[in-house]
């Protein structure tokens, strides 16, 4: 064979079997990635400890959490004695104020229609009704939004108090002057109702400015009944031996005013710096009247039309009603009960407890013992 015919063979061979890239110049091997599809040796896998947290992860440290002095428990129970609760009243105070705003609008009606001298019952009663409907929609709008705790139940205690105060002058004035000047039931409205007035008024700025607990409040409300009563029975029992029970009665006006105003002093003073438990306002009405109560028998030793009057007793009555008090304050829990504190208030320490009562016995006597402690 021509061997010029044999390269040509093998040329065209070569050319047949040689890729298409090569054949028109790209170097051999492009496009193709060296190792394309095999993954590297570890690929895939974790470097060691990957994924796992280092020691004490996700612990807190000491004492996160925990709160400071005098703060309830984050996320747990609060500690004993402390119950924390928003500021806004509840449903007994604000309804005390809406009795009370009732008889305060009664009352008002009462005065107005003896004021301008109405006589014909049917319209004698018109402004009562109006004013007893018009003063509790009144609380309804100065409800809205929810008063602060406290705020209710100054007012309606100054409502009262001030009542009260113009009923005890009224009466002083009516037992003492001459029948002609007595200012009558015109007067005594007219003392009631301004009485109120100004006690709302006042009521409402202590509220307002010294927010006082409603614990508080009721225990000033309570002395004023206390020192009243107190009052009238030294009065009545320190006036002149022999004279009338309208001379005597003047005593006892005086001494009711003057005891009333001296319990207002005491509780509103009391209440400024001591949160009384209701325990201890309860055991305080229990213990006047346990005191007015064991003082009866003393009426006994009066019997007698040679000794000196049986009136006499009621100074004996008003001074174990004042230790029944007394006791009651000091005997009694000052913890906290079923009001929770808000958060400006505090629990109030007891002055004294009694922890244990026990039987005595010694040589030749029997007896009880009492533990407590004291302050």
């Amino acid at each position: 064979m021509d061997p010029r015919a044999v390269l040509r063979v093998a040329a065209l061979a070569g050319a047949l079997l040689a890729p298409p890239v090569a054949a028109q110049g790209y170097p051999p091997g492009y496009g193709q990635q060296p190792g394309y599809g095999q993954q590297p040796p570890g690929y895939g896998q974790q470097p060691p400890g990957y994924g796992q947290q280092p020691p004490g992860y996700g612990q807190q440290p000491p004492g996160y959490g925990q709160p400071g002095y005098g703060q309830p428990g984050y996320g747990g129970q609060p500690p004993p004695g402390y119950k924390k609760r928003d500021n806004t009243r509840d449903e007994v105070e604000i309804g005390f104020l809406y009795a009370t705003s009732v008889a305060y609008g009664v009352g008002t009606g009462i005065w107005f229609s003896a004021e301008v001298g109405i006589d014909d019952p049917g319209l004698f009663l018109i402004p009562p009704a109006l004013l007893g409907v018009a003063a509790p929609i009144g609380v309804y709008f100065l409800d809205d939004p929810s008063m602060p705790r406290g705020m209710p139940a100054a007012i309606a205690a100054g409502m009262a108090i001030g009542a009260g105060e113009g009923i005890g002058i009224a009466s002083y004035q009516f037992v003492t002057a001459k029948e002609e000047d007595a200012w009558g039931f015109k007067g005594l409205a007219r003392a009631t109702t301004l009485g109120a007035t100004a006690g709302a008024v006042g009521g409402f700025a202590v509220g307002y400015y010294l927010e006082p607990s409603p614990k508080s409040t009721v225990l000033t409300t309570s002395a004023v009944a206390w020192g009243a009563a107190i009052g009238s029975m030294f009065g009545y029992g320190g006036s002149e031996a022999g004279v009338g029970y309208g001379v005597a009665n003047d005593s006892a006006s005086l001494g009711g005013l003057i005891g009333y105003n001296l319990g207002l002093a005491a509780g509103a003073a009391v209440g400024a710096v001591y949160i009384p438990s209701w325990e201890q306002i309860g055991w305080m009405w229990g213990g006047a009247g346990i005191g007015a109560a064991v003082s009866l028998p003393v009426f006994l030793f009066y019997a007698g039309d040679d000794g000196p009057p049986a009136k006499r007793g009621l100074l004996f009555m008003g001074t174990a009603t004042t230790l029944g008090i007394a006791a009651g304050a000091i005997f009694a829990s000052g913890a906290v009960d079923d009001y929770e504190l808000a958060e400006n208030e505090r629990p109030a320490p007891s002055l004294a407890a009694i922890t244990t009562i026990a039987p005595l016995v010694e040589p030749g006597a029997l007896g009880v013992q009492v533990g407590g402690t004291l302050f």
